[in-house]
């Protein structure tokens, strides 16, 4: 992917390659790498195959598929689900991956569409966004317990709490649904299975699309959309507590917001980071902060700060003060989320040398890895 690319044509590439419903060249070039990091494994979605690495040297664990199929392409991170780990690819399959060999345990392939998306697990459920408008809920051995229809393409990874599941798609709307329904509670399909949900607990129509996962602190949720807009939600309502546009016209939010020590920090497609008191929506700065490169990853909480990675391979670190760190680098582009965890912080490099660095804080090396290795 070249650094010249807009994400807004970015954004149109990927609309049009999903309208097609092609899977192979398209997908290939118009989606970035996924990283998921659990207590043993870091699981790279990367092309042709996900790629398990011991998060302790780097060294691969497991890959799968073991060989290389041309219309199975994983892009979307995978989600850690007990003994296994839930990935979908760009050719509509939802696997369940045992996550000690690599081996199938399960798949589905009910979708239409690709899975752009990460799933969510919870209580023995898999709840799994996919952009044909739909969201698929199976229970542990992956068989189908319900479906919710959006208007729109589902780009976004759900959260949810004990009581409600959350999901923002790209029909503008934020939805709650319960964990789990009884049959009696759901209504017919065009095919006369009576698997799908009627309506939601509450929906909020926010104005435009949403392709960042919200962020589900406290019994509110924050969300970004393509038009450049921050809202708080209450979870239990649906009510907008408060919206931020700046005082100019801001870029378009791609990814999940985090909060540090009572400050939302998110940060813009045009390279501008956000801070707002989470309360009431009020700017903390009195200017955001220019990166002067392109973000569309999430940002990442550090010990006693945030980093933001942009194209241009830099991880920004600042703190609710705005005071900076020395900014970590790499060759290559960040796409993707770092993570930080157990005190490894996790970089995804793009056209690089290497494809994964684990680091410390100050960028001190633990291993990398690269996918020809």
């Amino acid at each position: 992917m070249k650094k010249n690319i807009t994400i807004a044509a970015l954004l149109i590439l990927i609309i049009a390659a999903t309208l097609a419903g092609c899977t192979s060249t398209v997908g290939a070039s118009s989606s970035w790498p996924g990283l998921s990091v659990g207590d043993d494994l870091a699981v790279v979605s990367y092309g042709y195959q996900l790629y398990a690495l011991d998060v302790q040297n780097g060294s691969k664990v497991w890959v799968f598929p073991a060989e290389q199929e041309k219309n199975v392409i994983f892009y979307a991170p995978v989600e850690f689900a007990e003994d296994m780990v839930i990935a979908g690819d760009y050719a509509h399959n939802l696997y369940a991956v045992n996550d000690n060999n690599g081996s199938l345990i399960w798949n589905f392939d009910g979708a239409e569409s690709r899975y752009v998306a990460s799933a969510f697990y919870k209580n023995g459920y898999t709840y799994a966004p996919n952009a044909d408008e739909k969201l698929y809920v199976l229970d542990q051995n992956g068989t189908l317990q319900w479906v919710f229809q959006t208007t729109g393409p589902n780009w976004s990874k759900p959260v949810a709490d004990e009581q409600y599941l959350y999901l923002a798609s790209m029909d503008h709307n934020v939805y709650a649904l319960n964990l789990t329904y009884l049959v009696s509670d759901l209504v017919a399909d065009e095919e006369g299975t009576k698997n799908l949900v009627e309506k939601p607990i509450w929906k909020t129509d926010l104005g435009t699309a949403i392709v960042s996962a919200p962020l589900l602190v406290d019994g509110f949720l924050y969300v970004g959309t393509i038009d450049g807009k921050m809202f708080k939600i209450s979870a239990s309502t649906g009510e907008i507590v408060w919206m931020y546009e700046g005082e100019t016209k801001i870029k378009s939010v791609w990814t999940k917001p985090v909060i540090l020590d009572g400050v939302l920090f998110f940060a813009t497609e045009d390279g501008n980071i956000f801070a707002l008191n989470s309360e009431t929506g009020a700017s903390v700065w009195d200017s955001p902060m220019a990166t002067g490169s392109q973000i569309v990853a999430g940002g990442v909480i550090l010990t006693n700060s945030v980093g933001f990675g942009t194209i241009d391979g830099k991880l920004v670190i600042v703190d609710k003060d705005q005071v900076t760190s020395p900014s970590l680098s790499r060759e290559g582009s960040i796409y993707t989320t770092p993570t930080f965890k157990d005190g490894k912080l996790y970089l995804m490099m793009v056209g690089g040398e290497k494809l994964v660095y684990a680091l410390d804080e100050n960028g001190r090396e633990f291993w990398s890895f690269s996918t020809e290795e």
